[in-house]
Formats: structure tokens, sequence, C-alpha cells
């Protein structure tokens, strides 16, 4: 089925993984499917946009943002996205979240690549108003997953109205035959303190909460996924409060959500640091319907902080850190300043 890896059992990878209470039966055979999610770190193209506030990523500009940078930085990401999710389905990523992207035409860039055009990623992006000109965005593999309806909804500061931030993108669809919501989040900053900020991302949380809510009115069948860079951290007010999230599956009942990231968080294991601390911004978080089934339907089975070693700093003020492109404006030719995340689901196969 759509080239979905075929298991006798599934065995997954421990590293920064966490996986699901629910238990695959040995001797049975299942399809294995992998959703992920990426703040791609300032991927801008190198001209200059008088509507956005881009002039740094020029070739001009601080970042000094020429044709070979952004090409190196489509190689570098294109590579990291290619090996995300292959060590249990040769398709790697069914579908992936973005955020930090400029435009559609980075989108589609990248995707075109040579070790991502012969997925036929599709693309859904809907610019925004954010001050920066960067955007939340989305591919899908046609091959699991068919759109049905896409729209953004506006995150209005508290702080401060009139400053423009990014949008929450929901992309709706069947993924092999059940349907799916994904809502792909890039909450307001921690800019002048994570005190002082946290009412926006209280905000952000209230509000994306109220839309998987309307999904699951219409549809209760429906499954939503929440991912994204939430600025905060699994245990932060905006996530558990707003969201109303859980650390068990099992939890995960009276409109709670399940975070199986907060466990890794607990563990230690983060997917951005800065000064010697981590935080795991970059969360997935599911559902009732994703976590409680039995595996006759589409189930979260494993959860993973892609930090493999060629995404990691060698730099000894950075070491294991994820290897950015720059520091500060020091140019340095990485990936991100934050390392991927990408859930597996499965669903047993017919006989």
């Amino acid at each position: 089925m759509c080239g979905l890896r075929v298991c006798g059992l599934l065995c997954f990878c421990v590293l920064s993984f966490v996986l699901s209470a629910q238990k695959a039966t040995k001797g049975k055979s299942y399809y294995i499917a992998a959703i992920g999610f990426w703040n791609l770190e300032n991927l801008y193209d190198t001209l200059n946009d008088q509507w956005k506030n881009d002039e740094d990523f020029t070739p001009v500009g601080m970042y000094a943002w020429n044709g070979e940078r952004y090409r190196t930085k489509l190689q570098n990401l294109s590579y990291a996205i290619a090996q995300m999710g292959k060590e249990q389905t040769g398709d790697g990523l069914a579908l992936l979240g973005l955020c930090e992207v400029e435009n559609r035409m980075v989108v589609e860039d990248l995707v075109n690549t040579p070790e991502l055009k012969n997925r036929n990623y599709k693309i859904v992006h809907i610019e925004g108003p954010d001050a920066r000109g960067v955007d939340p965005s989305f591919i899908y593999n046609p091959k699991y997953f068919k759109l049905t309806k896409s729209l953004s909804y506006h995150v209005t500061l508290i702080t401060d109205s009139a400053h423009k931030t990014r949008d929450i993108l929901v992309v709706s669809g069947l993924f092999l035959g059940e349907p799916l919501s994904v809502l792909v989040n890039h909450w307001p900053s921690r800019r002048g303190g994570e005190l002082s900020s946290r009412p926006n991302r209280n905000r952000a949380g209230e509000l994306l909460r109220h839309i998987a809510d309307s999904i699951t009115s219409r549809d209760s069948t429906a499954k939503v996924i929440m991912l994204g860079d939430f600025n905060d951290d699994p245990v932060n007010e905006s996530v558990r409060l707003k969201i109303g999230t859980v650390v068990r599956a099992e939890l995960a009942v009276n409109g709670k959500y399940y975070n199986p990231m907060e466990k890794l968080y607990k563990q230690g294991i983060g997917s951005l640091a800065w000064q010697d601390s981590w935080n795991l911004f970059d969360q997935i978080i599911m559902n009732q319907k994703l976590v409680q089934g039995n595996f006759s339907s589409w189930q979260f089975y494993g959860v993973r902080v892609f930090n493999t070693s060629f995404l990691s700093s060698d730099l000894p003020s950075e070491k294991g850190y994820p290897f950015r492109t720059f520091a500060g404006a020091k140019y340095l030719g990485g990936y991100s300043d934050h390392f991927p995340v990408y859930i597996f689901i499965a669903r047993e196969k017919k006989q």
C-alpha cells in the first residue's frame, strides 16, 4: 500500500525516542508512516521584497546572503529531510510542517532539490502578516495525503497588538482515507523575556485549542496533530494549560491532548540550546483519536528528536548543539538552529 514499509514487529530507535503505551502484536504486519516538523532558521531567497523586512538576507545585507549560500542551505536542508524517518519507512516523511520560510518559492526550491524531487512533495503555503516576512508552511507526499482544505488564523499579540506575528496554518485532508488535520505553528517569541512575553503565547495556545475544538466538533472521527515551534517548553502554561496537554496517552480523555515531547523534555532532551541550557520548543501534540484506538486505524507509535551527528555542531563552544547557518552575523554553513522532530504512526495490515 502506497510504498509504506511493512514489518512483522515494530522495532524503533531508542535515541531521543518515546514509544507509545500501545503494543504492536508479534506476528502481525503494520504499515508505518512518519510526520515531522522543522524550524528551518531563516530560509530566505536572495531578493529584496519591498513588503518584507528581508534586507539583511540579500547579497548586500548583513548576512551577505547570496546564491551560493542559498543553494548550500537548500542542499543541507534537503539532505536532512531525506534522512528523516527512513529508519522505519522507505518513503521518509509523509508530511512535514515547516517554519521560518519567506515564501512559497523557497519551499518550491527545497522540494525540487535532487534529494527530494522524486518524492513529489506538494506544498501548502499561505502568506501571512509577520513583520520579518516568514511563515509556517507544509509539504506532503500525495501518495499518503489528499488535501481537502487549508486556511490560516491570525495570532494577535497581547503586549503589542500592532506588531504582526506568524499565523497558524491549518491543513485538512485524508491520510490514506482517514480524516486528519495538521495545525502548523510558530508562536510569538520570548523577545523581551519569557515572563513579559508569556501572554502572547498563552493567547496563541487558546487560539490553537479553539481551532482544534472546532475541527473535532464538526467531525468526531477527525484525528488532529498540532505541531510547530511553540517558543515554550512542554511544561509551560501555554502548552499544559491553554492547549490542555497530558504527559501520558491514557490521560488524553475529556478533551485533553497527548504531548509525547514532555517525557523527552523531562529526560533532558531538547531541540535547541542556548548558553548550556536546552529547550524543547519544537513539539508534536495529538488528540485522543490518535493515541487511544487500536491499530485498525492510524495510531501514534513513537516520537523522535532528530539530533543525529551530522546535524550537531562540532564547535567547542556549541558542542552537540544544532549546527546552525549563522552565529550572529558569522556564517557557519550549517543546517538550522533547531533539531527537527517527527512521529511515527502505524496501522495494522489487513490480511
